[in-house]
Parts: structure tokens; sequence; C-alpha cells
């Protein structure tokens, strides 16, 4: 007791306070974390006081509970922890941690594919067995613009779902949960998503008479390169007729409009999840072809002009090689280089046709709709039975009516078609690398939910 008094039979003296003990607080790390720097931090306290410890926990791990003998009070505020004993006897305390749910670390649970995949075929097709199907769909990696290894996903994948926002109908009068895929962990760590439904049809650009009009945004103050990409201007606080300014100036796709206007109609109160990722709208290429009318640009070169098939997840500088007559190119440190397409760091785009090959996408170019009986895909994740836009342009002719084309997908399998032609598009976006996982499995039924 820590209130004394002394008494006779006829009267009684109160003495009322406390007498100062010091008390030893000892508190242990249950591992994954230290307590002042160490695995046993100890302190004196008085009875009814605070003793303060600090907690370090390690990375990817954050404080869970506490637990304390001979009746005394605790409480914690971010990584500091406060023991109060309520006993004259000495306190010891165990801290336990937990690994923190983020949402890539859920992801990166599943078996990564050590086999390079083949990719001049789609994957899977009506040949594929349902065992090579199982043993050659899921994560694989590569490395991507950071120089870190990527994670993609590849063929048949029912787990990689996530439930993220909220839609706006057309007339705005209800909003709904917007469903997406996950395309692959960056190798920063964010996670790249692509919606699973559609913002309906668009013209990459409405203008098409010159080879300039197969950029992103063009007529660039200064080329888009991997060392300075051109990078949007944020989004979520700008009003629409701001929408897709960058910082290297130039004028904007119809595309690239399109999508940052449903990205401030949809996405801007889920802002702060999103991060700056790369996208490629690769306009690299080589000299013009034998008879000056036609240039075909990297995309081409890596997944149709190429034996074998080479898609990367490195976005070229928009670099002109060779010979080529425009003026559409500027000269910076005896480099020459477009002043179109290149390397973005966009909160919104789309996917590049190397992601799409990646992907499972079949590298077998069709024109129309057939597709032969040996090529046609059965269910690879990013199939889809209509032309979907990507950010690859494809070639572009010389002339002065010529007509700039970039690389779509129809039917599981690359397409192209001419820059003013209305096609579906399906925003991309890349998720934070801390967002955390707060339930689901990543199925259609269930998808991941993050918080």
């Amino acid at each position: 007791s820590y209130a004394y008094y002394t008494g006779t039979a006829n009267n009684t003296l109160t003495i009322e306070g406390t007498v100062s003990k010091k008390i030893t607080v000892s508190v242990h790390s249950g591992g994954n974390g230290k307590v002042e720097s160490m695995s046993i931090a100890t302190k004196q306290a008085d009875y009814g006081d605070k003793a303060t410890f600090k907690l370090t926990p390690d990375t990817g791990y954050q404080y869970k509970s506490v637990s304390c003998n001979n009746n005394s009070s605790t409480s914690h505020s971010g990584n500091t922890l406060y023991i109060t004993p309520r006993t004259s006897k000495d306190v010891i305390c165990t801290v336990e941690f937990e690994e923190i749910p983020y949402l890539r670390t859920k992801i990166l649970g599943n078996t990564i594919k050590s086999t390079l995949p083949d990719f001049s075929k789609g994957f899977p097709n009506k040949n594929t067995s349902s065992e090579d199907i199982q043993n050659n769909s899921g994560l694989y990696k590569m490395k991507d613009d950071s120089g870190q290894d990527s994670y993609y996903f590849r063929g048949e994948v029912k787990n990689n779902y996530v439930q993220f926002g909220k839609g706006k109908t057309s007339d705005n009068s209800t909003q709904h949960d917007l469903l997406w895929r996950i395309v692959r962990i960056n190798g920063d760590g964010s996670i790249r998503l692509i919606l699973d439904s559609d913002i309906g049809k668009s013209n990459f650009n409405i203008e098409y008479t010159q080879r300039k009009y197969a950029g992103y945004t063009y007529d660039n103050e200064k080329p888009c390169t991997s060392s300075s990409p051109c990078q949007s201007i944020e989004i979520a606080t700008n009003n629409e007729e701001n929408i897709g300014t960058t910082d290297h100036g130039g004028t904007n796709s119809t595309i690239k409009k399109k999508l940052e206007a449903w990205y401030y109609e949809n996405l801007r109160d889920y802002d702060s999840y999103i991060t700056y990722g790369i996208f490629c709208n690769d306009t690299s290429y080589g000299s013009e072809s034998e008879t000056g009318t036609l240039l075909y640009y990297g995309a081409y070169q890596r997944l149709r002009g190429s034996n074998p098939v080479k898609p990367q997840l490195t976005c070229p500088d928009p670099t002109v090689n060779g010979y080529v007559s425009s003026d559409d190119i500027t000269e910076l440190n005896n480099t020459r280089y477009h002043t179109y397409g290149g390397v973005y760091k966009l909160k919104i785009g789309l996917l590049s046709a190397d992601e799409m090959i990646l992907g499972g996408i079949s590298s077998i170019l069709i024109e129309g709709n057939s597709v032969g009986d040996d090529d046609a895909l059965i269910s690879n994740y990013l199939y889809d039975d209509s032309f979907l836009m990507t950010m690859s342009p494809y070639y572009a002719a010389s002339n002065s009516y010529s007509f700039a084309n970039y690389i779509g997908y129809k039917k599981g399998h690359l397409s192209y078609t001419d820059v003013y032609y209305k096609e579906i598009a399906k925003p991309v976006i890349n998720l934070k690398q801390d967002v955390i996982w707060s339930g689901g499995n990543g199925t259609k039924s269930n998808p991941y939910i993050i918080s």
C-alpha cells in the first residue's frame, strides 16, 4: 500500500499521499522489432506515472500488442509505448510486432515462375492442356525502368482482382464499385492495375495527317526521356479545362484528355492512393523504309520485326536513328529526338503493347476478325473480343496525308488501326506501394480490398 496512517482507539491521524518507490519496468521485444533499439529495455517509474518506450519495428512490420504482469496499464501512439505501474512490484512486459499486410506482399505470396515463356504465342490457346495452363500461368519477373525486378501476371489468372474506387454512371446519378485486374508489381513496389471494364470508345487522336499524331502528346517543348519524362500536372486539383497539362508543354492527344477527364470525375477522391507511374509511348525508330514512306516504331521492331519476340518493360527514349525527313525532330546534346511520344510519368494511362505480350496476348498480327483455330485464345486474363487501345505506335507514313497507326489487340492478338478510329479504352493506374490489404482473396467474387 502507498497510503500510510497511524492511530489509537480514541482518534485517528491520516497522512495522504504516496511513498516514493521506484519501480523497474522491463519491456521485452517478442521479435521483428526492438524497444529503445534493444531486445530488452528497462526504465524506472513511480507508481501511477508513465514509463515511455520507443518502438522500432523491422521493415515491413508494425506494433501489434503488449502484455504486462502485475496489474499495469498500457497505451500506445504510433511507435511510442506507455507503461503505467499500478503496483509496488517490478513490471515485466512483452511487445508483439506483426507483418504489415501490404497488398503487394500479399500478391508476391504467389509462386514466381522461373521459366521464360514463348512470347511468340498467345497463352493459353485452345491446344493448351489444363496441366500446361496451370504450370505456365501466374507471376513472372523482368526488370523495368527502375532497374529492379517487376513481377507480371501472365496467362489464365483468377486471383488478381482488386476492388478500388467508385465509378459514376453516365448521368452521374449513382456510383458503383470499380473492379480492376493487377497487371504487375512494378520494380519500385507500386501496383499496376487495368480496369476490368472499359470507359467506352475514343480516338487516339482526332488529327491524323502527320506522324506526330502517333504521340500521346506532341509538339513537346523538350523530348520526353527516361531522365526527363513528361509528367502530368496534378489531375485531382485541376479543373477540366486544364486536364492533361504536362511539365514539358506540348499538345495532348485525344485519348490522354479522355482518360484524365475520367480520372478527375471518378478517382480524384482516391488520389492519395495512386502514384505517378512510367507509361511508354515508344516513338523510337530507325531510318525510313527504302521507299521513304513508312517508319516502324520500337514496339513493331520488338514484337513483329524480331525473332524471337522481345517484349520489355523499359521504355526507350524517343530517339531518331539514321536519316529521317521530318520537322518534328529536335537535337539535344548531339542526339536527335522526336518532339512527340516517349517516356511519361502519369497518374493514368494505357498499357503498352509489350505489357500485352507479357500478359499472354499473341504477337501474331491479325487484320479484321479472323483468327486461326490453332492461335485462338481461350482464357487469357487480358483477353477481350473487341479492339482495345494501347499506348504503342505501330508505324507512320510520310506523305502529307499519312495515317499514324498504333497497336492494339483484338481477340487476344496484336492488331493495329489508325489513330482517328474510335476504339475501346481501359484505364491503367498505379497504386502506391504501401496500400494495405484489408480483405478478399483476389477472385472476382471476393476481390482484394485495400484501406
